[in-house]
């Protein structure tokens, strides 16, 4: 890693980068060139340092900032990961703006450190930035997304010229998608089984420029970050790269976490968010997997708990669910790193409060209940709803062209902006990351704390004694989680104590290893016995560790 200085940030400023560039998609957004100079600014303080992990193939830093104070690796770790979804460009907002409010937390940061990696694809969000816009969440690698041999022949294209990368609708009695009741700008997929007929096609905007019968299937390419890693690898699938953890970014941020063994926990701003909808416990069968695809029955609860805290902070309802995480981040550090993973997709599109359910009357009990009604897109009409009071210009109307691919159909153009849904108004994102900037400090806070509770020396003969230690852990999680002490990724908790010249073990060996222990008052005995050849008195230490849960020492005297 490159320690970047405060002439650097200097240096950033005076060619130019000044202001937030306007973001033409949605303004208050910074590229590289501003966030870089947000990142480097922060390096002026006494807590944050600002470092590279490497470098991209577009050239472009993948920065790493480290909130804390004395020796911060050498204390309980938190890591925070921004724009894991390149899209969701907010997760870098937030994850820069938290690294800023957390270094203000000089309490705080004498017990824990903070790993911030706000935007660890950059190239990929870079092109959110670029026209036309598009929902593109791959780096720059040449990939060949169709297998043809060939890469990149058959891409988006703005047919319309509005500078948006939207859908064609186009009009076919064998079509999958119809109009939704509600609003008929938005589409759902019609459904057979219900007598549905569908009245549209749907693709992606552009033309079949490779002549395959296949429209913009091969792309720019590259590799999504959030597809790249180990854990339900989406072998041969267009973003999921060569092999896994085959790019810059993706092994750049892995070597850097397996090497902090100080990491206790991680949180990412993803739309696979776990935080709004908890990972719930496997079943004990399930422990016993020798691939383990389900979270352990033990960690399930401790999820839902942390889920509660932060949906208390955020104070959000009604979040979408979300999508599969094949060779997500998210999913990565929980099952194969080893560390409790906590997403969060951060912001959506407020919904309206389900209306109050009147009690039914007399002659109604007992009969069964309604089926629930037809909930298909109601989301995007809401959406809808929302962007038209907040005059927010979210939507391309559905507008007609002439596509040579369709003679003699009708062709419309419009949908969703890209970026959109996913990401807040820029006005809001100060709120948003002090809210986040806050549930971090309360992870802080629920991790694990070691505490020698009760050190007793007995003398049992001349010169000879018995040393008892009682280690207790006074925080909420326990010292290791149940997938953790699986994977074999964590140190495990230590004790040794350190004797003077003259005295001896008689039984026992100085370093133990010991067992996880329980949240809130979880405690395990540790004894020795020792053997003084000389008179005293003696003084020993105790020594209790372990890299992501933190230390403890305590001093006795034999007499």
């Amino acid at each position: 890693m490159i320690r970047l200085g405060l002439m650097a940030a200097i240096a950033a400023f005076g060619a130019g980068l000044g202001p937030p560039a306007a973001f033409q998609a949605m303004d208050g957004y910074a590229d590289y060139a501003t966030f870089r100079a947000r990142v480097l600014e922060l390096d002026a303080s006494e807590r944050v340092a600002v470092t590279s992990l490497g470098k991209t193939l577009g050239e472009r830093e993948i920065y790493l900032l480290t909130v804390g104070m004395g020796t911060p690796d050498e204390k309980p770790a938190i890591a925070i990961l921004g724009s894991v979804h390149a899209p969701h460009l907010a997760g870098s907002e937030l994850a820069v703006r938290m690294a800023r409010l957390l270094s203000e937390r000089e309490e705080l940061l004498q017990r824990v450190t903070f790993y911030v990696i706000p935007r660890p694809n950059p190239d990929a969000s870079e092109a959110a930035f670029r026209k036309p816009y598009a929902d593109r969440d791959a780096n720059e690698r040449e990939t060949d997304d169709d297998r043809d041999g060939e890469s990149g022949e058959d891409p988006p294209q703005d047919l319309n010229g509005d500078g948006w990368i939207t859908l064609m609708r186009v009009e076919d009695e064998t079509g999958t998608h119809m109009p939704h009741a509600k609003d008929p700008r938005v589409l759902i997929p019609a459904d057979s089984k219900k007598n549905e007929k569908g009245r549209y096609v749907i693709h992606t905007e552009g033309r079949d420029s490779d002549r395959d019968g296949q429209w913009n299937e091969d792309g720019p390419g590259g590799v999504s970050f959030n597809r790249n890693f180990t854990f339900r690898y989406p072998f041969f699938k267009p973003g999921a790269g060569p092999h896994q953890v085959s790019e810059i970014e993706t092994r750049a941020v892995a070597d850097f976490l397996f090497s902090r063994t100080n990491v206790a926990a991680v949180f990412s701003f993803s739309p696979e968010d776990n935080l709004m909808h908890p990972w719930k416990g496997g079943t004990p069968e399930q422990d016993k997997a020798r691939i383990r695809t389900a979270v352990a029955s033990g960690d399930g609860p401790i999820f839902e708990y942390i889920a509660g805290e932060y949906q208390k902070i955020h104070g959000g309802k009604n979040a979408p669910e979300p999508p599969k995480g094949e060779g997500s981040f998210s999913e990565w550090a929980y099952y194969h790193y080893g560390r409790w993973s906590f997403a969060a997709r951060g912001w959506w599109i407020p919904s309206p409060e389900p209306e109050k359910k009147e009690d039914a009357p007399p002659e109604a009990k007992g009969k069964p209940p309604r089926k629930s009604e037809d909930k298909r897109g109601d989301d995007l009409v809401q959406a809808l709803q929302w962007f038209d009071q907040n005059k927010i210009d979210g939507f391309v109307p559905w507008t007609p062209i002439e596509h040579s691919d369709f003679p003699h159909k009708k062709v419309d153009v419009g949908g969703f902006k890209p970026f959109y849904l996913l990401n807040p108004p820029a006005k809001e994102l100060d709120s948003l990351a002090a809210k986040h900037a806050d549930f971090a400090a309360r992870l802080a806070e629920l991790l694990p704390r070691l505490a020698i509770h009760e050190a007793k020396v007995e003398k049992l003969n001349a010169g000879v004694f018995r040393v008892t230690a009682t280690v207790a852990n006074t925080g909420y999680l326990p010292t290791l989680s149940d997938m953790g002490a699986a994977t074999r990724e964590l140190q495990p908790l230590q004790i040794r104590i350190d004797l003077p010249q003259g005295v001896s073990i008689a039984d026992g060996t100085a370093r133990r290893r010991m067992d996880t222990l329980g949240g809130n008052g979880g405690k395990q005995e540790i004894s020795w016995l020792l053997v003084a050849q000389s008179a005293g008195p003696h003084q020993a230490t105790l020594t209790v560790w372990s890299p992501p849960v933190g230390t403890d020492s305590k001093t006795i005297n034999l007499e």
